[in-house]
This record gives structure tokens, C-alpha cells and sequence, in this order.
């Protein structure tokens, strides 16, 4: 069973369906099949709206993304299709209902399922954009699997209660462009597999889009962790791609790499973590000024 999470930089193409052809040859470039689980970026789904001469702010994207989500994910489910294989794409502005949200298609031959943030960033408030649901954990062939987007990995009680509801493997697609932004996540993720001692798959997205205001600069590395712990990696990093650069971060030993991050050696974070949580007394402030 293997694992990649894309470092994936969206480009402009000359027709509507150019992006599909990139992907086609990237999942050929990783040999993907039946055993291969592939995690795409947030925004990575604008890509479909990437062609023509467009010149929009925020707002027009949000809606010309919109417009183009749907064949987005008959692109993915067309993919998972002829590859055998499983496939969190990438994720981009979809409509529910009056409101826009944050929306990812979780496609694999069994079925699918739909991921939303739950925590828009204040950017993403700014332009209206509505918090969306928790994605069912999924029992597959690759372990549970959760999945949260971007800045929801920052906040611990999200990934907490899909760990204790029994995922084994968070993916966690993301889109920032600060190095500042990149490592927040990067520190989210790596806080997660430790306490929830489960694997964690970071794919950002990467790159100069000109003339998209939304993601116009991107930076990060696709990485995998795990608990540092026992016979893991001394960091906790699994496996990594480039960073700021298209690539992919490969495991090619998911089911071993499961097996190790819950069965605590040295500690037990997630078997610990209801006795942090016993109620106390708000603690005690002493003036030492």
C-alpha cells in the first residue's frame, strides 16, 4: 500500500480540459494503481478554470472556481476510474446551497465522499466564504481515513475527535503563501500524528499563478509523519517531496507505517491524552512583580 501526497503547482492551459491531461500524466509518472492512496492540494480544483483570457478579483475566482468544481470532480472520478486508484483531489470553491464552501471529492472504486473546511481562514471570511462539515472517517483497504483542510489541522479538538472515533491516517491538503503559513501547517500536522499517534500526509500546493489573485504565490513541501517514536524516524518525517517546487512525497510502506504509529513505545499520547483533559481548578496566578 503506498501513500503520495502531491506538492502540485497549477498552471494555465490553452483548453478547458488541459488540467486533466497534467494529472493523467502524473498519476502515470507515480505508477498509480489499486494500491496507491493520492492526496491533491487545497485549490488545486481552480486549475479546471485555468484557461481563456480571464482578468477577475477574489470574488469573480470564487465564482468562476464555482463554475468549473463539478467537471473538476468528474475529471477525478474519471481518473480513480482508469487507475484503479484512490484519490482526495484537490480541493476548490463549490456551491451549497445560497453559500460557498471550501470542497474536496474523496473518489476511490468503492465510492465517494465530499470533504469541506470547517475553519475558514480570515482571508477566506473575508470574502464570505461559509464553514463547511467534517468528512465521514472511511473505513478503506489503506486504514480509516480522516481528512481536514489546511488551517482546520491547527486546531487540535478537530483531529482529536476523528481520532478517538478511530482514524488511523489524516490527509491534510493545504494552500499557503507565506513561509510562515507553510510552517504553521507543517507544525499542525506534525502535533497531530504525535497525539493522535496517527500518520499525517501534508500536500500543498506550490508556485506563481499570474493573473488568479487567489492563489497567485504558494509555498510548501509535501510530507508524511508519523509519531517519533519506537522504529520511526528519529523527526517523525515518513517521507517528503521538494519544497516550493512540483513533486511528491512517497511512502511506500503505509500498512507498516500504521501498525507502528498506534502502538506506542516509549509513550502513549493518544492512550494518555483523557487524563490531561480531567477537570481541575482554573490554576492558581501568584504576583511575583
Amino acid at each position: 500500500m503506498r501513500l503520495i501526497a502531491t506538492t502540485w503547482q497549477p498552471v494555465w492551459h490553452e483548453t478547458p480540459l488541459g488540467w486533466l491531461d497534467r494529472y493523467r500524466a502524473a498519476l502515470a509518472e507515480i505508477a498509480a494503481d489499486r494500491d496507491t492512496l493520492v492526496v491533491f492540494p487545497e485549490y488545486a480544483a481552480l486549475e479546471a478554470a485555468f484557461y481563456g483570457t480571464v482578468t477577475l478579483d477574489a470574488r469573480g475566482w470564487m465564482q468562476r472556481g464555482a463554475n468549473h468544481f463539478d467537471a473538476y470532480c468528474d475529471g477525478i472520478r474519471a481518473l480513480a476510474k482508469d487507475t484503479g486508484a484512490t484519490i482526495l483531489g484537490g480541493s476548490g470553491f463549490a456551491r451549497k446551497g445560497d453559500q460557498i464552501v471550501n470542497r474536496a471529492l474523496f473518489c476511490a472504486p468503492e465510492g465517494e465522499a465530499w470533504l469541506e473546511k470547517q475553519m475558514p481562514t480570515p482571508y477566506e471570511r473575508a470574502l464570505d466564504m461559509a464553514p463547511g462539515e467534517a468528512m465521514p472517517i472511511l473505513a478503506t483497504r489503506f486504514g480509516k481515513i480522516a481528512a481536514v483542510i489546511c488551517y482546520d489541522s491547527e486546531f487540535p479538538p478537530i483531529a482529536r475527535r476523528f481520532a478517538e472515533a478511530g482514524a488511523e491516517l489524516l490527509l491534510v491538503p493545504s494552500c499557503t503563501d507565506t513561509e510562515q503559513g507553510a510552517s504553521r501547517v507543517e507544525i499542525g500536522c506534525r502535533a497531530r500524528a504525535l497525539e493522535g499517534q496517527m500518520i499525517v500526509a501534508m500536500a500543498p500546493l506550490v508556485g506563481e499563478v499570474p493573473g488568479c489573485e487567489v492563489i497567485d504565490v504558494n509555498l510548501g513541501q509535501a510530507r508524511i509523519f508519523c509519531p517519533p517514536d519506537g522504529t520511526s524516524p528519529e523527526d517523525g518525517t515518513l517521507a517528503q517531496g521538494p519544497r516550493n517546487a512540483p513533486g511528491f512525497a512517497i511512502l511506500n510502506t503505509l500498512s507498516e507505517s500504521l501498525a507502528q504509529a498506534r502502538k506506542g513505545t516509549d509513550v502513549s499520547v493518544f492512550a494518555h491524552w483523557p487524563e490531561s483533559e480531567t477537570p481541575q481548578n482554573p490554576p492558581e496566578t501568584r504576583n511575583f512583580r
